[in-house]
């Protein structure tokens, strides 16, 4: 009887171990584990790199170079020395104008010992030179018709520039004058196209502002179609930029 009893002691408590669910995780530490974030690798991102440093421009309203004026020597039987609209009180009232004065003179000295055409203009009848430049009574005074700055289109027929200068078979031009931007740079134009050689002594020319100068200057060298930049001496039918000094006659 008594190991009947046992045995079915040890069959019931058996029965009861078998039916003992097996331990669970609780909520709270299920949820973490649920929803805690998967690691990412973190992406290294390169800075963006600055952008290059813009190359230095050239200023549009910088004047460009301009040669040096260079030594021409002339025939005084084929060369005329213009000395263009220096008259007073116009000039006495610029600075330049004025400085220009002496300049002028020494060249037309030299040109008058050398027996070369000189010819003058004047923007009025009434105009008077400084005395230091003054014409003398043999020397041709061309007589203005309106403010246009080319002589050859300012001139009256009587005293048309170019027949002056065809009577007395001129083939190159020695000029100086006021305003360098007016009479001097535009019948230097016009000498050229009508096939004349022409010598811009630049100490004897005179403007405003000192940039009409450098306008000038660049533009005689450079015109387009009359093109001599590199300031050639006497290039035929273009111009040269010379200087007072640098001018003989032979």
């Amino acid at each position: 009887m008594r190991v009947w009893v046992a045995a079915l002691l040890v069959a019931v408590l058996s029965g009861c171990a078998a039916s003992v669910p097996a331990p669970t995780t609780t909520p709270a530490v299920a949820a973490a584990t649920a929803t805690a974030a998967p690691t990412v690798a973190a992406t290294a991102t390169a800075a963006p790199s600055p952008a290059p440093a813009a190359s230095p421009t050239a200023n549009p309203l910088a004047v460009p170079a301009i040669p040096a004026p260079v030594a021409v020597s002339l025939d005084p039987k084929t060369t005329a020395l213009g000395v263009f609209d220096v008259t007073n009180p116009t000039c006495a009232g610029r600075p330049e104008c004025a400085a220009s004065v002496p300049k002028i003179a020494a060249l037309l000295q030299k040109a008058r010992d050398a027996g070369v055409l000189i010819l003058y203009s004047s923007t009025s009848s009434t105009g008077t030179f400084p005395p230091e430049i003054a014409p003398k009574p043999t020397e041709t005074t061309l007589q203005p018709l309106a403010g246009i700055a080319d002589l050859f289109l300012r001139t009256s027929t009587a005293t048309s520039l170019d027949q002056v200068l065809k009577d007395k078979k001129v083939t190159t031009l020695v000029m100086v004058g006021t305003r360098s931007n007016g009479v001097v740079m535009y019948t230097a134009f016009g000498a050229v196209a009508r096939g004349y050689t022409v010598a811009v002594a630049v100490d004897g020319i005179s403007g405003s502002v000192p940039f009409e100068n450098n306008l000038t200057m660049w533009q005689l060298l450079n015109q387009p179609g009359f093109t001599n930049a590199d300031n050639k001496p006497l290039a035929e039918k273009l111009v040269t930029l010379t200087r007072g000094d640098l001018v003989t006659f032979k």
